[in-house]
């Protein structure tokens, strides 16, 4: 009765039990241990634990430790087994791995001899895992306030800080003393604090979440920005129990968030300029006169680098003086828009188109620089300069025909930004000045070949109409010998001077398309003159002028083609007779420099304007000289002549005082005092009309 009692409480015990033999192995368990092992009664891996199993031999008990505290308890010592996870796969079971704790209690005889140990497991795997979640929590939350460097404090129901808080003491620096009640505030920045405490005071009293963002004083003295958020933690009335609230570092974000800001800002305003720039580009590229360049120019350039000046003048040949070809300033300097006068190629301007260099001056280093108020007479009436940003024009060929200058930028000193965009807005304006000078001269041109066209078509008809009437008489055959004689003079006269119109077309003709070949030979400059003054005397002397020739070659010599040359002189001394009034004084003069012979022919005739002077080789110019046709001719001849100079490598130059002061003529040759000197200026000529 007693055994059947046991056995049965054996069987129904809650509690898994396992009846060991001293030698180790199992020799009953119940049906808890079956429950938690999942091995049952009727099974190949029942049987096993029934027969060989032995728990000493088991390599995950010794492993853990469970397998020697066992040997013990086999021994006769009751012991307390620690948590072990088993996994009873590795005896080829099925059943989930268990994490389990145990008892193990020796059973003894009356002698003290044990009979049998009596091992009770008790089932710990989800009080276990729940640990190890709480374990996990826990190392997150640690994880989590480390990385965002989180600040946690503690504030009574009416929000003054009582509870210490060693993260707030480490970050800021303050004393438990400094920061208690409401001195926490101090370690806000100035601009942040009441703004901050206010907020805080409403939330406290409307029971609300508090949260904002300040900047909070680090214990190194800088400022840096955390995110606040403080909760009001409710007692079971209702009532606020205490506040619980956290600081998060997010000052690198908000300093990302800036940056951003400010270089979406940069690229919004880049894109502003560039979108200026290329419309100035295109309108720089299309307007075709000079002045209407300039001043589109300065008031792009106004507009783009936001500045109240800016002012293009461009050279004026001859020197660095500069005249101001467009202006634009803004209302600050209304009382100076009148202002345009010429520089006098001295001060700063000059100096830029002199260098060909970009200036880029503050005020301070514009008032340090020595040239800045040379603006000639008129430096007191200059508007006056605040900082400076001058850019030379320059030309396809790298000369300098100006600059374009900015002052006074709306907001600090001018920029590399600046620089960059007013080199690029010199560089196509630059450009489209030398397309309207192109543009220009090609407009002049057109209308003084039309002109040259008229007049050659007069110059000819002139001619034709006493040869047709000497024809005309010839026909009737009653005219007497003197009568025939005097018609057959008109009519080769007048078929000489269309001759001569033809031959100086032909001659043009030639030497622009490089066919005019030169018999090279040394030639003494004293004879050219001879020569052409000779072809030159019927005319001088039917006007009635005084011929002179002074100086002298000083025995140097010219390789050159001497027919050539004598028709150049020749030229240059019909011009002075036809453009002398009756009476006049021819000189030529004659001298020898270092490396050439100079051979000057002056007159005290109509002059030359000085509009005209830089036009007076050019084709056809003749009749701007002359709108009268008095002289007759062309107007070709200068263009022959400066053509055949250029083919003997020479220079010939015009010069006059102005209208009624006379002109003056100079050709130069290089010296050539050897026949080997002339042979090498021929060989040196032939290369260049290839």
């Amino acid at each position: 009765m007693p055994d059947t009692r046991f056995q049965a409480l054996f069987e129904q015990a809650p509690i898994s039990i396992q009846i060991l033999a001293p030698s180790g192995h199992t020799t009953r368990v119940n049906k808890a241990w079956e429950s938690l092992w999942q091995i049952h009664e009727g099974t190949p891996l029942m049987a096993y634990v029934l027969g060989d199993y032995n728990v000493l031999h088991d390599p995950q008990l010794a492993d853990n430790g469970i397998g020697a505290l066992l040997a013990r308890a086999l021994q006769g010592e009751p012991v307390e087994l620690p948590a072990a996870l088993y996994d009873v796969s590795a005896l080829d079971g099925h059943g989930p791995k268990r994490w389990v704790t145990a008892k193990a209690r020796p059973i003894k005889d009356k002698a003290g001899n044990t009979l049998e140990v009596m091992l009770m497991h008790e089932d710990i795997t989800e009080r276990m895992a729940a640990d190890s979640a709480l374990r996990l929590r826990e190392q997150r939350f640690r994880s989590l306030v480390m990385a965002t460097s989180q600040i946690v404090w503690s504030n009574t129901p009416d929000g003054r800080v009582l509870e210490d808080s060693p993260s707030w003491r480490a970050y800021t620096g303050q004393t438990y003393d400094e920061w208690k009640d409401f001195g926490w505030v101090d370690a806000l920045h100035p601009d942040d604090r009441a703004p901050a405490q206010s907020l805080w005071l409403a939330c406290v009293a409307a029971r609300s979440v508090f949260e904002t963002k300040y900047r909070l004083r680090s214990a190194d003295g800088s400022y840096r920005w955390t995110a606040v958020k403080g909760i009001p933690i409710l007692a079971d009335d209702g009532t606020i129990r205490e506040w619980i609230g956290a600081n998060t570092d997010i000052h690198d974000m908000i300093a990302a968030e800036l940056e951003l800001a400010q270089r979406l800002d940069r690229e919004k305003r880049n894109s502003a300029l560039l979108a200026k720039v290329a419309q100035a580009a295109r309108t720089l590229h299309t307007v075709l006169a000079a002045e209407d360049i300039a001043q589109a120019l300065v008031t792009a350039v106004r507009d783009i680098l936001q500045t109240h000046q800016a002012v293009v003048s461009l050279t004026e040949a001859g020197g660095w003086k500069q005249a101001i070809n467009a202006v634009s300033l803004s209302d600050k300097y209304a009382a100076y828009r009148g202002y345009d006068a010429k520089t006098d190629g001295s001060g700063i301007y000059a100096q830029v188109c002199r260098d060909n260099r970009v200036m880029r001056l503050t005020q301070a280093q514009l008032e340090a620089h020595p040239a800045w108020r040379g603006f000639g007479e008129h430096a007191g009436a200059h508007p006056v300069l605040r900082g400076w940003l001058a850019v030379p024009l320059i030309d396809r060929m790298g000369k300098n025909i100006g600059l374009i200058q900015a002052s006074d930028r709306f907001e600090g000193d001018f920029t590399d930004e600046d620089e960059a965009i007013l080199v690029q807005l010199a560089s196509i304006a630059a450009t489209g000045f030398e397309n309207a000078r192109l543009y220009g001269s090609l407009q002049d041109q057109d209308r003084r070949k039309d002109e040259f066209l008229a007049m050659l078509a007069h110059e000819l008809r002139n001619p034709l109409a006493p040869i047709a009437a000497a024809a005309e008489m010839l026909k009737f055959g009653t005219a007497n010998e003197e009568r025939v004689r005097r018609s057959s003079e008109v009519i080769s006269r007048q078929v000489r001077h269309m001759t001569s119109l033809v031959d100086d077309l032909l001659d043009v003709s030639r030497v622009t398309r490089g066919l005019i070949k030169l018999d090279r030979a040394l030639l003494d400059p004293m004879q050219l003159v001879a020569n052409a003054v000779e072809q030159s005397q019927p005319l001088i002397t039917a006007r009635g002028h005084t011929l002179s020739v002074t100086g002298d070659a000083a025995g140097a010599h010219i390789a050159g083609d001497a027919h050539r040359l004598v028709q150049v002189l020749a030229n240059l001394l019909n011009n002075a007779a036809k453009y002398t009034s009756h009476g006049g004084c021819v000189e030529v003069t004659v001298a020898r420099e270092p490396e050439t012979v100079a051979i000057t022919v002056h007159d005290n005739g109509v002059g030359i304007d000085a509009s005209l002077l830089p036009r007076m080789f050019d084709l056809f110019t003749q009749a701007e000289r002359s709108p009268d046709r008095a002289q007759g001719g062309l107007g070709i001849g200068l263009a022959l002549v400066r053509s055949i100079i250029d083919l003997h490598g020479g220079d010939v130059i015009a010069a006059s005082d102005g209208i009624g002061r006379g002109s003056t003529f100079t050709v130069r040759l290089a010296i050539a005092d050897t026949v080997a000197g002339a042979v090498d200026a021929t060989d040196a000529l032939r290369l260049q009309q290839r």
